[in-house]
């Protein structure tokens, strides 16, 4: 896809996913001194530090995609109006009902297959390590 001469599509998305993905597992480690265990245990930290980062970026696609589907509108709008009584310039009422911020909202999705698709990679990877520190503590 072109847009304004650019390539955009659905790889820079995923390689900002794998990123955050990447920058979470390795604070984790970091945190946890991993260079001060043993061989066997290493194995453990990066189960650990991958298992982390699916859960966050995975949780986080999983979320906008249950906002997408329109789970969160009636506490958004509940929360919007509430505030709108509290707020002076308030008095210009963009929504008049819920069924028109409803059909406002409807035009704005937000893609999250590639968040899921970085936490499904990094929940995979933390099988594998998890697995590989199985057999190096039988050892």
């Amino acid at each position: 896809m072109k847009k304004d001469g650019k390539q955009t599509g659905r790889r820079p998305s995923l390689l900002v996913s794998l990123g955050a993905c990447l920058l979470i597992s390795v604070s984790v480690l970091v945190m946890n001194s991993f260079w001060t265990v043993g061989k066997p245990d290493i194995f453990r930290l990066l189960s650990d530090a991958c298992i982390v980062s699916a859960a966050l970026v995975g949780g986080v696609g999983v979320l906008v995609f249950a906002a997408n589907g329109g789970l969160f509108d009636m506490l958004s709008y509940g929360f919007r109006q509430f505030i709108d009584h509290f707020r002076p310039s308030a008095r210009n009422e963009h929504y008049r009902s819920f069924y028109d911020y409803k059909q406002a909202k409807g035009e704005r999705r937000r893609p999250t297959a590639h968040m899921m698709i970085a936490g499904i990679i990094f929940f995979l990877l933390s099988l594998v390590f998890s697995l590989f520190w199985q057999e190096a503590c039988k050892i």
